[in-house]
Order: structure tokens, then sequence, then C-alpha cells
């Protein structure tokens, strides 16, 4: 028996499993698609969330907050910067979350932000979708625990991103990290869902790039497989080894 149109087009959105946030780390993978100043927009935005936050808490902050923790000066072009970046995290942060109702599955498109107010004196007021706050909390709480220094010292947004998958991968401060995923999986990670590199390119450019700079500055050692089906390369295994843990029972 043949499926309808809206089934088949329904079937093609679920088996994009990329799209899907399920659980709160899915947030930390969820945005391969924002520049590099975007992301350090919204790890700031993060850092407001604490245990006692609510789904109808207004967070605000000021721009001139925001352009010292980058270690940037007050000027009209850093502000008009900063208000850009706000403006490309509420055009480029679209969720889509699995529901069921009546029986019937189906998929919730909706918002990481459920409103920005820029202000013309810098102030900014930002408040989570109340689809995506309980995801952003969890994340927060259980997962991302980066300190804002740690952040502000990463300059690629590689490296910002592959930072976010190995917290959202690690359990309770363990040693040693394991990700694993398919070549499409890392590229909509990296890169977003739209772009596709080729492999020796992507894994160059984009994964390395990123992992030598988290080595660098966070003092970990990375250790990446590329995992192949005869000379297709068809996925990336990486291991980061936090070499702090030891560190820290030693002493």
């Amino acid at each position: 028996m043949k499926k309808g149109k809206a089934e088949k087009a329904f079937e093609n959105l679920l088996s994009r499993q990329d799209y899907l946030v399920v659980q709160a780390n899915d947030l930390a993978k969820a945005f391969g698609n924002l520049k590099a100043f975007e992301h350090k927009l919204l790890d700031y935005c993060f850092s407001y969330v604490t245990k006692e936050s609510s789904v109808t808490d207004v967070f605000k902050v000021s721009s001139k907050e925001v352009l010292k923790h980058l270690g940037l000066n007050s000027s009209g072009k850093n502000y008009e910067r900063v208000a850009r970046g706000f403006k490309g995290l509420n055009e480029n942060t679209a969720l889509y979350f699995t529901i069921e109702k009546n029986g019937k599955k189906g998929i919730r498109m909706g918002q990481l932000f459920s409103m920005i107010d820029f202000m013309e004196d810098g102030e900014v007021s930002f408040r989570f979708s109340e689809f995506a706050a309980p995801y952003v909390f969890a994340l927060r709480n259980q997962y991302y625990s980066f300190k804002l220094s740690e952040l502000s010292r990463i300059k690629s947004k590689y490296a910002l991103i592959l930072m976010k998958l190995w917290e959202a991968r690690r359990y309770k401060g363990q040693r040693v990290t394991t990700i694993q995923g398919t070549l499409d999986e890392w590229q909509d990670w990296f890169i977003g869902q739209n772009k596709r590199w080729e492999p020796a390119r992507f894994s160059r450019d984009c994964i390395q790039r990123g992992a030598i700079e988290i080595e660098e500055k966070l003092g970990v050692s990375i250790f990446l497989n590329t995992l192949k089906n005869g000379r297709k390369v068809i996925g990336y295994e990486m291991q980061i080894i936090d070499n702090h843990v030891y560190d820290f029972l030693e002493d």
C-alpha cells in the first residue's frame, strides 16, 4: 500500500535525526550554522541560567559587559557587532522537537528564544522559549560546565563546537570521553545541515583545527580515528583525554 504525501514528508523529516532535540545534550550539537561570535554570545546567554531558573525568567545583559568579556572595546562598531550577533542568534536557532498527540507522532517546530529585546542603550533582554527552556536548563546544570573564562580563550568556531560536543558526551567529569559519529553527523555539527565538504578538507579545516586549539589552550590530549568502508570515509571517532583529572587527584 502506498503512503500518502503527508506521511512520506513526515518520515523524510523524521529520518533527519540531526534536526531533532530529544534530550538536553542535543542542544550542544544543534547549531553548526552559527558563526564563532554567535557561539560566544550563546555561551554568554547560557551562563545566566542557574538551578533556580524557570521558563518564565527574562535575563538581562549589557552590551558593554559582553564586549568586556570578549576583550573588545566599547566602540560603536562593536556595539553594532553585538546587535548583529543577537540578530543572528534569533534567526539561526530553530529547533525541532518530537511530539505525540492522540497516538500520532509529529514534529514541533520552534525557536531557542521566545524573544530578544535590544535597546538603544545596549541593554539586552532575552527569554528562552517554553519548549526549549527545559532543555537549556538541563544542559546548563547537567552537562555544560565550562567556565566563561575558559570559553573566552577559544577563538575558532570549530573549537567552540568541539568543546560543546565534548561536554555533551562527558559523564561526571570523566577523564576519557569518546565522540563517534558518521561523516554526515560530524559535518552537521560543524558546518550545518546545508553544507557538505570533501572529507579531507573537512577533517583538516574543521575537526583538526578545533582539536589543535583545544589541546593548546585547555591542556587536553585528542586522538582522531577516521572510520572507513574500504577507501570511503564514513565517519570519525575521537577520544578526548582530560589531563587535569589526574592532576586533581594527585593534589
